[in-house]
């Protein structure tokens, strides 16, 4: 059954877990498990719309998290997002087209984009994809910088946020993440060579 309530339970749903996934909020929504695309469900009006208002609402935050696919995050764990996002070894690393297409997001602010480059960057975290309408009044695609979403203090808070404690933090919503792999230190040959002369050795039977 679909009612008007929708726009507070979705809302009230991600401040409880602090991750959503969108298919769970669809399944919400729908009342029922929704295979496939939801846009073909009985109650896609309804589950459109009530996507719509949670979008809207300012303690929430859309981005490809879980398995590249739209989560919802609620504010209380946007300093933690925000930091983990910093870590580049914690996320897939980019091809040199999408290198260069997020520095050119970087310089001039929201790009237009589709296809495979943008999902990259997206699912990344290094970009954010909103839909905004065109002159001619078509959507399109519009990428800026992820951080570019989050208010000073949020930044601040992340800065200082240990990475431990943040991948735990996400952790906790069910947001599974592997801390970086840090490099083990070269160490020296157990047994000392003898200091060179700079001369190759003799070999035996070889020329004097």
């Amino acid at each position: 059954m679909v009612h008007a309530g929708f726009p507070t339970l979705l809302s009230e749903l991600v401040r409880a877990r602090g991750v959503v996934p969108e298919s769970t909020l669809v399944d919400a929504v729908a009342g029922e498990p929704v295979h496939g695309s939801w846009w073909s469900h009985p109650a896609s009006h309804a589950i459109f719309r009530a996507l719509e208002d949670l979008r809207e609402d300012r303690d929430v935050f859309l981005c490809k998290l879980l398995g590249g696919k739209q989560t919802y995050v609620h504010r209380r764990l946007w300093p933690a997002l925000v930091r983990v996002q910093a870590e580049e070894p914690l996320w897939p690393k980019l091809s040199p087209e999408a290198r260069r297409l997020l520095a050119r997001v970087e310089r001039e602010g929201p790009v237009q984009a589709t296809g495979q480059l943008r999902l990259e960057l997206e699912r990344s975290l290094r970009v954010v994809s909103r839909s905004e309408h065109t002159p001619s009044g078509a959507h399109a695609s519009m990428l800026s910088p992820f951080v570019g979403h989050f208010p000073p203090e949020v930044a601040a808070e992340a800065r200082s946020l240990p990475l431990d404690r943040a991948l735990a933090a996400l952790a906790d919503a069910g947001v599974q993440l592997s801390a970086p792999r840090r490099k083990a230190p070269v160490r020296a040959p157990s047994g000392r060579r003898g200091r060179g002369t700079g001369r190759r050795a003799r070999r035996p039977g070889g020329r004097g």
